[in-house]
């Protein structure tokens, strides 16, 4: 076995290959967090664009119709004397509203997907997929989600699951090991 490798000591030429292997599954994460935003604003216009009711597409506005409200009251009296407490919260949401039947419903919601969100969520399938292989054969979107990491060493995925750490699960944590990664993984001290 080579000493840098056990020792972890990459020579700056080996930290070069590091640091575009990071590159490239950022990118890759990136590219994935496009096409799933790009999904969920299609998502969107078909939800908002058309009546579920009538399905008429032309007369849809925006109106801030829908209340909903929480209220709370609490109190202690003692021999007639006592205080009452009141909480009270009062919101209103987005809806469409369907000039042609007059159906309401409520906005699609979206939220924004980014490149380290897919990256915490691939570095999770790779510990799903090695932690427990037979349940996850079958899982095809875990697979297709871990090939960002294709073609990548095993110390810039090992650097990866160290710096997000905290949003990592804890099955993650226990078989996402650099010992795993080298099995499955080229390592950057492999190369010549």
């Amino acid at each position: 076995m080579n000493l840098r490798k056990f020792l972890y000591l990459p020579t700056d030429e080996q930290k070069l290959v590091l640091l575009a292997d990071v590159k490239r599954i950022v990118e890759g994460c990136a590219d994935i967090a496009s096409t799933e935003w790009k999904e969920l604003k299609e998502n969107q216009k078909s939800h908002d664009g058309q009546c579920p009711r009538c399905k008429d597409k032309g007369k849809i506005v925006d109106k801030i119709n829908h209340v909903q409200g929480i209220s709370k009251v609490t109190g202690k009296f003692y021999f007639g004397f006592g205080t009452i407490n009141t909480v009270t919260t009062v919101d209103t949401i987005e809806v469409n509203h369907c000039h042609n039947c007059g159906h309401e419903w409520k906005k699609f919601k979206t939220k924004y997907i980014s490149a380290t969100d897919i990256m915490r969520v691939a570095l999770n399938y790779l510990g799903d997929i090695y932690g427990n292989p037979d349940h996850n054969m079958k899982k095809y979107w875990k697979h297709e989600a871990i090939q960002v990491f294709d073609k990548c060493s095993a110390e810039a995925i090992h650097l990866l699951v160290k710096k997000h750490e905290p949003y990592m699960r804890n099955t993650t944590k226990k078989v996402v090991t650099m010992k795993m990664l080298r099995k499955h993984y080229d390592s950057i001290f492999d190369k010549n």
